[in-house]
């Protein structure tokens, strides 16, 4: 079933040109990114802020993508029909929420591994990748329950995208003004790729910061789960299930 599942809704991903785009548009940053550090164009510090920004985009992007495919099923009345079907309707929702997230861990994992940008292990790279792919839920679930159709969902998720910029304005602060900005689901992605990235001054005692590399990750994992049970249940509400 799963498998029955995953190729229709790479099936109806396909068929839409912007969903492509999204799909090959990790790769093509990737790519830049690789290329601009192999060639010394910019320099390491700019590139790697911007390689942090892009991969935690993806779960912006993911969300987004999850949460008007949803809509489309609202419209479409697939999710009436699967109420009365024998599948619940839970794993379904679950199932979609969860392609999306899939795509948004590897996209955001390939930006950072294939770019270089930024000095972390394979395995770092996939917890700063779990870590920020939790947005994808979080933005899929806040469009629904907001939203009654496209036009709402898009002025939805343009409110959410709001949250975005409260991570930049985070990575300004390393004291205790950082706190201001940790409501943001994506602080505590954007602070661990910090870490990483001051790593060489924080061990020569030139930089502190509040907390260390996996603190930063354990934390965010913990109030990112948090957050997507509470936007779950906020869907469920508006729709009833």
């Amino acid at each position: 079933m799963l498998l029955a599942w995953s190729l229709f809704e790479l099936k109806n991903l396909l068929r839409n040109k912007m969903t492509v785009v999204m799909i090959f548009y990790p790769l093509i940053l990737g790519a830049i990114g690789r290329y601009l550090i192999v060639n010394g164009i910019v320099q390491e510090q700019a590139l790697a802020f911007t390689a942090m920004l892009l991969a935690i985009l993806m779960g912006q992007l993911y969300g987004a993508m999850a949460g008007f495919s949803l809509l489309d099923d609202r419209d479409d009345q697939v999710l009436a029909s699967i109420r009365i079907s024998p599948v619940p309707l839970n794993r379904y929702i679950w199932f979609k929420v969860g392609f999306a997230y899939c795509f948004a861990l590897a996209a955001g994992y390939f930006i950072i591994w294939f770019s270089g940008a930024i000095p972390l292990s394979r395995g770092d790279i996939l917890l700063v990748a779990a870590l920020s792919a939790l947005q994808t839920p979080i933005t899929a679930f806040l469009v629904n329950a907001f939203a009654d159709n496209k036009v709402e969902g898009f002025v939805a998720m343009k409110a959410s995208g709001f949250l975005l910029f409260l991570p930049i304005g985070g990575f300004f602060f390393l004291d205790a003004r950082e706190w201001l900005f940790a409501i943001a689901p994506l602080h505590w992605a954007a602070k661990a790729v910090q870490h990483a990235i001051l790593q060489p001054l924080i061990e020569a005692g030139q930089v502190r910061m509040n907390l260390g590399f996996y603190q930063y990750i354990i934390i965010g994992l913990v109030y990112n789960l948090l957050l997507v049970a509470a936007t779950y249940h906020l869907f469920r509400r508006k729709n009833e299930l």
